[in-house]
């Protein structure tokens, strides 16, 4: 029983993780167009776009996952399409 209770646990704190990760995923839609514009402009080549919520130093940010030329990348924009940060994503 005690088993059981600790595989029932487990499996409830992955999905407590997996939630917290939905909810930080917005669809292309939700990011605002400048944000949009404005990667577009700086990763014209990027693939495979993910868009998460996101914030730096308590500001909304919008963080872009993708590929350019093979590598993972992770890229922010604030609000109104100005770059904050990008960076490896490994």
């Amino acid at each position: 029983m005690a088993l059981s209770l600790s595989l029932f646990t487990i499996q409830s704190c992955d999905n407590d993780k997996k939630d917290k990760e939905d909810e930080k995923t917005l669809i292309t839609t939700d990011v605002p167009v400048p944000v949009q514009t404005a990667f577009s402009a700086k990763y014209s080549t990027a693939t495979d776009v993910k868009w998460e919520d996101a914030h730096e130093n308590n500001v909304q940010t919008y963080k872009a996952k993708f590929l350019v030329n093979g590598k993972k990348m992770k890229a922010e924009f604030d609000a109104n399409g100005g770059f904050v940060k990008e960076e490896e994503d490994n």
